[in-house]
């Protein structure tokens, strides 16, 4: 399961339809119908409204729940355990710490569109 299935996974769980999470979110329906079917994906910024409007992480949303796969990523938010008041990422060997600076969320955004992109690519 990706993005697409994570997303529509947690709206139905959240007991929404996706006329009521796309005006929540404030994107048309049409735009949530593509990232449920898979067609597109949501930037980083999206991806933390979906995760705080689906009471989930934003790891929640990008994961693979693929059980073949034995590296995980986890994605990490100020005030989310193990952040330090940080956006963090934990991946392959690697961990990514920034600062929750307007520059910080841009940079940790291109990193999650990366990463989608990425498992995007190796689901196909």
């Amino acid at each position: 399961m990706g993005v697409s299935a994570n997303i529509r996974q947690l709206r139905k769980k959240a007991g929404l339809t996706q006329i009521e999470l796309a005006d929540k979110i404030g994107v048309s329906i049409a735009t949530l119908r593509r990232w449920e079917a898979g067609e597109t994906s949501p930037t980083g910024t999206r991806i933390i409204e979906l995760a705080n409007l689906l009471n989930a992480s934003p790891d929640d949303i990008v994961r693979e729940n693929d059980s073949s796969r034995s590296s995980r990523s986890v994605i990490s938010y100020p005030n989310s355990e193990n952040s330090n008041g940080m956006l963090v990422y934990e991946g392959e060997g690697t961990r990514i710490e920034l600062p929750p600076t307007e520059k910080g969320y841009e940079l940790f955004n291109r990193l999650v569109e990366n990463l989608i992109k990425n498992k995007h690519k190796d689901s196909q």
